[in-house]
């Protein structure tokens, strides 16, 4: 099934769902919504953000949750087409901030190795973290949730990765990266930064 199957599927089944004894407005006081995850760094001009939001407005769906691209612009569509306009913010994981890799390369998390996630991301090439034991991590960060939270182009910020990288993946998932995780492996065992080291000691 196609994305456009799935999504005229999706209305479809929100649509009936008052009649299969779904909650509805009158049962919890409180209406359903339907929201959808968008990739907001795709290379579309405002007519064709303003088309696809149409056509998940007829789909049922009330909100969309953007990670990347131009929140003036795709918000501008989304709100043109009577959805909500909501910002999907990558905390601890931050591949894609070319100004923290390049400027505090310290921020990154070491695994119990040493290895900096900056230089050695675990399981996946995007897999680079900042470790929130930093001050100036937890600083940073509040600063940049706090100008998406201000911008009334957007309603809402919500916040992705906020943990570490995972030490033990799902079962699952084992099979995927030819892994047997049945112990805590080094390389995927963070944070051994100095930062975290103080803060243990500390503790």
């Amino acid at each position: 099934m196609n994305r456009r199957d799935f999504v005229q599927a999706a209305g479809g089944a929100l649509a009936l769902a008052p009649l299969l004894g779904c909650a509805s407005e009158a049962d919890e006081g409180t209406s359903f919504s339907a929201w959808s995850w968008v990739h907001g760094d795709r290379d579309r001009d405002e007519g064709e953000w303003r088309r696809r939001f149409a056509r998940l407005r007829e789909s049922g769906v009330g909100a969309v949750l953007v990670g990347g691209g131009d929140v003036e612009l795709v918000s501008g569509a989304a709100r043109a087409e009577g959805l909500e306009y909501h910002r999907w913010f990558w905390t601890m994981n931050r591949n894609g901030d070319a100004w923290a890799r390049e400027n505090h390369p310290e921020w990154f998390t070491v695994s119990r190795n040493l290895q900096s996630s900056l230089e050695y991301p675990p399981y996946v090439d995007y897999y680079r973290w900042v470790c929130p034991t930093r001050e100036p991590v937890r600083g940073y960060l509040r600063r940049l949730v706090g100008e998406l939270a201000a911008n009334p182009a957007i309603d809402g910020v919500h916040l992705d990765y906020v943990r570490h990288c995972d030490v033990i993946l799902p079962r699952g998932l084992w099979e995927t990266y030819d892994l047997v995780q049945d112990v805590e492996h080094p390389e995927f065992d963070f944070c051994y930064c100095g930062g975290s080291y103080r803060a243990h000691i500390l503790l």
